[in-house]
């Protein structure tokens, strides 16, 4: 027998299995490499997602336009009694679980995604199409199943709606067929996934994952041994033992497969066997067996549904968990998303909560574990769907109330004894301590410019007989002086080895350096910042805000940057400063400003025109952060700034008022009869825009890339086996 032929007689879980390890192993070998497979699972997640809607929209036309409306009516008043009751108990699940998550202290740098603007969510477009094709391109999940369902039961009184669903079933025969094929790739698949994820991923990410796995296990056994099966002991002749045991191997099956579906003929026999050993098996409980499995097979259940544990995790790893008030809109819009796979879903709730898309890529490699669970308890919300659909059909559905409350407590402790015990647990074993304090303060210079002098006192003013024209003067002094700030994250600071660091302080160095100067940094005050100019104790400050406040002060060069005028506050209260019509409302709010009311008055007049506020200056912010001004609701201040002090302060969060958040350009400020050495730095800021060097140290410091570890991520191969690349 070939290699080929071995493998392809191996269980499909098998396979998966070793490609998983395969690509576990190829990623540890490899390590960064590894990265280059990542075209290959796009193209494999692609494959998984091409048939998903197709398949979905023909598939909900088959399953209500083949009944018949005396039968649907009935089905459609059980099946919808025992979806809402299922969707109630894995909702409270979804609800209660994230609860476990430990106590994570978070903080990130500046990104774009905290001033895109995040749309409001409308139910009006999620579940109403006025196009369905439109909604299909935009993958709206919720629309395209009501438009769908809607269709189903327009077929359904049709009399010759044979000639339809004939050839759609041959139609979905064929997405199966496909979607078949595209399984047998999942080793494949998995195997690209595995190795980026392997050879990339942090340490810190992979120990975090440790997180979903522990809490998806734990409300997936739940739910499939305690939660589901009571409720079928609830109202129904059958004992614990006998439910859970019905279909012991069907169960079996769906875990190791990590399919439900190739079990729903196994599941029916074995209702059938059970109704009949109660002599309750006869013509309705029969057909309400035959039709429930298959029907409700392709509604959201509870397996399914467990798999939106993934956003509350996202949100969690993000640093930004979800709210209480966050569910109903997750349950809202998840639950009708999942008519569709959780590969199609779960993009489009990620959008939906502004969360970073690329953790989809974590999913997926998730699901050969979470996949044997979620299907586990598929086979057990179809199994509890057929025994109560057929008691209600058959007459044997019997709520007495004393049952019913038992097992409501017995749910309720239960719970909440996994939920605590699992909180303990995670709690013990999970490491969250806070740690980019330390990396922040830890940041060197991309580039190290010899010669450059850095002073902690400002020296005297230039002497009276310097040369008037400033650019003469720092030529003949050959050093450039540039005023810092020591305390302005992330564009001026002294880090851990008291080394003077910063986006500011690099841009000086490479405009000294382009001039053919020293960079000689002098620290500032900035109420005295124009008279220094005017003075020459130093020549120029970099991070000056365009601003009316220093119009008639100083002289301002072009802008190398701009950013966004944000909120900072504490994490409990950042619902209070999302939207701009909610400050504009505001009453009684402090509200911290720097330097000047004047210097941000555009920010000011805009966020809160109207709103009965205070407004209180500092000369900095670094006060508000350290807890000296309790007063203070939040601080006005630019986001990516802000972003680095909560880094520092991680208690302390980040908003930017949508929307239309207003935007600060930065300058280079000289004196006001500086205007030889402004139009030299104007001629380098337009090079250094246009030649990307703006950009490199923007990357470097605002975004946090310099955060992150230079050293290549370890492997095998470079690190045990000793290979180096060479060039």
């Amino acid at each position: 027998m070939t290699l080929y032929k071995r493998w392809r007689n191996l269980d499909l879980s098998v396979r998966i299995l070793i490609g998983l390890a395969a690509g576990i192993f190829t990623g540890l070998f490899f390590g960064e490499p590894a990265g280059m497979l990542q075209p290959l699972g796009d193209i494999y997640i692609r494959l998984m997602q091409m048939t998903v809607l197709p398949y979905l929209i023909t598939s909900l036309v088959i399953a209500f336009g083949q009944l018949e409306v005396s039968q649907a009516k009935r089905l459609a008043i059980w099946g919808g009694a025992l979806l809402a009751v299922v969707w109630a108990f894995t909702g409270v699940v979804l609800v209660l679980f994230p609860a476990t998550f430990p106590e994570f202290t978070s903080a990130t740098f500046y990104s774009q995604a905290l001033i895109e603007q995040r749309p409001a969510i409308s139910f009006t477009d999620i579940y109403f199409t006025h196009n369905p094709f439109d909604s299909l391109s935009r993958n709206v999940v919720p629309a395209i199943v009501l438009f769908s369902s809607l269709v189903g039961v327009g077929v359904m009184g049709l009399p010759d709606k044979d000639k339809l669903l004939a050839p759609l079933r041959i139609w979905n025969q064929a997405i199966v067929r496909v979607t078949h094929f595209v399984i047998g790739l999942t080793p494949i698949g998995v195997f690209a996934l595995a190795s980026v994820i392997a050879g990339t991923l942090t340490t810190e990410t992979w120990l975090r994952l440790e997180v979903y796995f522990l809490v998806f296990g734990a409300a997936a056994l739940l739910l499939a041994f305690w939660i589901l099966p009571l409720m079928v002991t609830a109202a129904t002749p059958f004992s614990y033992r006998e439910v859970t045991g019905v279909a012991r191997d069907a169960l079996l099956m769906a875990f190791v497969t990590n399919s439900a579906f190739i079990v729903l003929p196994l599941l029916i026999d074995r209702c059938k066997e059970l109704l009949a050993r109660h002599g309750l098996l006869e013509e309705n409980s029969d057909s309400a067996t035959e039709v429930l499995i298959p029907v409700m097979f392709n509604f959201p259940n509870a397996g399914k549904l467990l798999t939106l544990l993934f956003v509350p995790f996202a949100a969690w790893l993000s640093g930004a968990p979800m709210v209480f008030g966050d569910y109903p809109t997750l349950l809202a819009a998840g639950i009708p998303s999942y008519f569709a796979k959780a590969q199609t879903a779960l993009p489009f709730l990620l959008d939906l909560f502004a969360l970073p898309q690329d953790l989809f890529d974590l999913y997926i490699p998730t699901t050969i574990l979470t996949g044997k669970f979620d299907s586990l308890v598929a086979a057990m919300n179809l199994i509890v769907f057929a025994l109560l659909g057929s008691a209600a059909m058959a007459g044997f559905l019997r709520l007495r109330r004393g049952r019913v409350l038992a097992a409501l407590a017995a749910i309720a402790g239960g719970t909440v004894a996994a939920v605590l015990v699992l909180r303990l647990l995670l709690g013990a074993l999970i490491d969250t301590s806070y740690q980019l304090d330390e990396v922040v303060q830890s940041m060197h210079n991309a580039k190290r410019h010899s010669g450059t002098i850095v002073h902690r006192d400002a020296p005297p003013p230039v002497a009276a007989d310097a040369p008037k024209d400033a650019l003469e003067r720092v030529r003949r002094r050959g050093t450039l002086r540039i005023g810092y700030d020591p305390d302005n994250l992330p564009m001026s600071f002294f880090n851990r080895d008291d080394e003077l660091v910063g986006f500011d302080v690099e841009l000086g160095e490479e405009l000294a350096s382009a001039m053919g100067l020293r960079a000689e940094f002098v620290p500032i005050r900035w109420p005295a910042l124009p008279t220094m100019l005017q003075q020459g104790v130093i020549d120029v400050m970099p991070g000056m805000w365009y601003r009316p406040y220093w119009f008639s002060r100083l002289q301002l060069s072009e802008p190398y940057f701009t950013g966004t005028i944000a909120l900072v506050t504490r994490d409990h209260r950042r619902q209070e400063f999302q939207r701009v019509e909610q400050l504009q409302r505001s009453e009684g709010l402090t509200i911290g400003v720097p330097l000047d009311s004047e210097q941000i008055s555009t920010s000011m007049e805009y966020y809160f025109a109207g709103s009965d506020v205070r407004f209180q200056v500092l000369e900095f912010w670094k006060p508000f952060f350290e807890g000296r001004h309790p007063e203070i609701d939040a601080f006005l201040m630019p986001a990516e700034h802000a972003a680095a002090w909560t880094l520092l302060y991680p208690h302390f969060t980040v908003v930017v008022p949508q929307p239309d958040p207003v935007r600060l350009p930065s300058a280079f400020g000289v004196a006001t009869d500086a205007l030889t050495l402004r139009r030299v730095v104007d001629e380098w800021t337009v090079f250094a825009r246009e030649a990307g060097l703006v950009d490199q140290h923007y990357r470097y410091w605002v975004l946090g890339k310099g955060a992150e570890t230079r050293a290549p991520r370890w492997s095998i191969l470079r690190d045990v086996l000793g290979w180096k690349n060479r060039d």
